[in-house]
């Protein structure tokens, strides 16, 4: 298991999560229809305990919302997908490419997406989530599973001895930035995600391709997909690099 520059705290059984974060979210079955909606378009299979974990967390974000701002999305079929499925969009993407992402950070990770619904989905992956804020990594620790790591960390200065062979950034930083923090972290020919709604702006693509030029990263073809939420189109980019080898 990773070891980072600060120690990681130790993560509690999320069923025990909703006794102290108080009851479950409302509407819980709009928020399960919602995000198995959501995901129909990819064929993605999610488990009834699964979503239950999603609901958990959703209710802990909630309930931590309150003093800690985690998220302004706190509708429950909002939240189902805009947070939930949209973290996901990164399966799709790594199954139609056969690509490996068993060892997969997070940096930024905030209230834990896309940390938190991809470690639950696929436990066969090692999932590291990092964030520069005490508040969020003391509230993911307490609710993350076996197979996510949590670490109070700037990117800028964390050592963790080791390279991921994914690195994701949601709603985190600029393309340029999301690249030079993804540089010192990234094995060669590993790959740097950066999920992004379709209005990033053409000078912020141009840095990016700077960045990625001086750096050593190949631009690859963005993945595009459509999220619908009460009947409306959503429309979101992963923007794809790979680190060459």
């Amino acid at each position: 298991m990773l070891e980072p520059s600060e120690p990681l705290i130790q993560a509690v059984d999320i069923r025990n999560a909703s006794a102290h974060h108080g009851e479950m979210s409302p509407d819980p079955l709009a928020f399960e229809s919602a995000l198995r909606d959501a995901l129909t378009v990819w064929s993605v299979a999610i488990a009834p305990r699964q979503i239950e974990r999603f609901r958990c967390h959703f209710d802990a974000v909630c309930e931590a919302n309150r003093t800690t701002n985690l998220t302004r999305i706190t509708e429950p079929v909002e939240a189902a997908v805009k947070h939930y499925a949209d973290s996901l969009a990164l399966l799709p993407w790594a199954s139609s490419r056969s690509i490996d992402a068993t060892h997969l950070l997070d940096i930024g990770t905030g209230a834990g997406f896309p940390a938190f619904p991809l470690a639950v989905v696929r436990p066969d992956w090692s999932v590291t989530a990092i964030d520069a804020t005490r508040k969020k990594v003391d509230f993911l620790a307490k609710i993350a599973p076996p197979n996510l790591s949590v670490g109070h960390a700037h990117s800028a200065h964390w050592q963790p001895g080791r390279t991921f062979s994914v690195i994701v950034f949601r709603a985190t930083a600029r393309l340029p930035q999301a690249l030079k923090a993804a540089a010192a972290h990234v094995m060669p020919g590993g790959w740097v995600v950066a999920y992004k709604t379709d209005s990033m702006t053409a000078e912020e693509q141009k840095q990016g391709e700077a960045v990625a030029a001086a750096e050593s990263f190949s631009p690859e073809e963005p993945f595009r997909y459509d999220l619908i939420c009460k009947g409306r189109p959503l429309h979101r980019v992963l923007h794809i690099y790979r680190r060459l080898r």
